[in-house]
This record gives C-alpha cells, sequence and structure tokens, in this order.
C-alpha cells in the first residue's frame, strides 16, 4: 500500500504525516487490507476502516462490520504501534452513535481515484429482493421493482435486500432463521458484485429499530 509505514516514524514530526485509510473486508475465510481515498461516500458501512493519523489511530467499525474484520484491524493496530514505538494513541468508533462532526469523519475530505469512481448506473428503477430458507434450501429471488415496492412488502420471517442503486439496505426481520441472518451480508456482497454498481455503501437494518434512512428509501 502506498504511504506503509516509515522505519523512522520515531523522528516523524506528526503534522508532517500524511494521513491515510485503511479498509478491512472479509470473513472467517480471510480478511484483506487496502489503502482507499479518504472519501466519504466510498465508505462501506459493512466493513471496518482505520484511519492513520501517525500518532493517532482511529478504528472505525460500520454497522453491518464482523468480528473477523474488527478483529484484523485490532490486530493491524498493534501492529502499527509497535513499529512506532508504542507511541500512538488508539480510538476505537462505532459507526451509530458517531456525530458527522466526528474527527474521522473531518479527514474524509479526498476525491476519489479514477478508477474507484462508481460508473453510470443504466437501470435506476429500486429493486426489493428476499432471502429466505423456507423452502429448506437458501436463495434469493426478486420480489418488487419500483412503485411497488413499500414497508407492506415485508416479512418478519425473512431477510430483503433493498437496493436503491445508489445504496443498499439489508433488511433483518426479527423472524429470520440462524441461516437467513448468518448469510445476510455475504448474498448481498455477491449481489453488487455481479450489477453495474458493486461500490455502493451497505447499511444492516433490524426489523426492531427505527432507521430514518431506510424509512425513507423504501417510501420514496
Amino acid at each position: 500500500m502506498k504511504g506503509g509505514a516509515n522505519s523512522g516514524f520515531r523522528h516523524v514530526k506528526p503534522e508532517e504525516y500524511t494521513p491515510r485509510l485503511l479498509h478491512f473486508h472479509g470473513d472467517r475465510m480471510g480478511v484483506v487490507v487496502t489503502e482507499k481515498p479518504r472519501c466519504k461516500s466510498l465508505i462501506d458501512h459493512t466493513d471496518v476502516y482505520i484511519l492513520d493519523l501517525g500518532l493517532k489511530l482511529v478504528q472505525w467499525n460500520g454497522t453491518g462490520a464482523n468480528k473477523d474484520e474488527k478483529m484484523k484491524a485490532l490486530q493491524y493496530i498493534k501492529g502499527l504501534q509497535t513499529e512506532r514505538g508504542g507511541k500512538c494513541h488508539v480510538e476505537c468508533l462505532d459507526e451509530d452513535p458517531i456525530a458527522p462532526e466526528d474527527e474521522f469523519y473531518k479527514f474524509l475530505d479526498e476525491q476519489p481515484d479514477a478508477d474507484d469512481a462508481e460508473p453510470e448506473v443504466k437501470d435506476k428503477v429500486k429493486e426489493l429482493w428476499r432471502l429466505s430458507d423456507v423452502s429448506g434450501k437458501l436463495s434469493m429471488k426478486p420480489e418488487k421493482r419500483g412503485s411497488e415496492i413499500s414497508r407492506s412488502a415485508l416479512d418478519s420471517n425473512d431477510v430483503f435486500i433493498l437496493d436503491t442503486k445508489t445504496e443498499l439496505f439489508v433488511w433483518i426481520g426479527k423472524k429470520t432463521s440462524i441461516n437467513e441472518r448468518r448469510n445476510a451480508m455475504t448474498y448481498a456482497h455477491n449481489y453488487l458484485m455481479k450489477t453495474d454498481h458493486p461500490l455502493v455503501p451497505i447499511s444492516c437494518v433490524n426489523e426492531v429499530t427505527n432507521d430514518k434512512r431506510f424509512a425513507a428509501a423504501i417510501a420514496a
């Protein structure tokens, strides 16, 4: 990754250090670490990020991040601390209680690289998909499109994936099976990888919570 750890970091002044954003994405089969532009629009709510400010390291856990991503980020931070003589101050933040004016967001001021820019979406009609194992086998099928989509289409027994084409919501019904819940994010990621908008952010929403962004998206 560009701008990797400076072997002589003990002599680097904080004001001379270029901030960087590290992205942690994966599961128990492996977590991939990549450097991303410090751009707010590229943040994925299902992953973990480390904002490296030199003598301060901020770990940001998205609402849908899994324990493997969180653990990998923690291990990475410990390695950076060791490299830098144990002088780094560490802060760990969860997305939900973070205010928009928090320091983490203040450093997300870069523009995305050309390679990271989202291509034009051809079909801009929002779609609702159902993930269910009621048949005995887990499967994901289209449920509704466009104006047909409403809150009444949701079923507490299943998982629903709402694709607005600018953001993806994974809605977890309160009566979903363990298998449906456990595989919801994997199916969402795999679905996005097959679309022409694979880089849109993903948010995980539980039925028992009142998520205003999801409510607005499904009602739009």
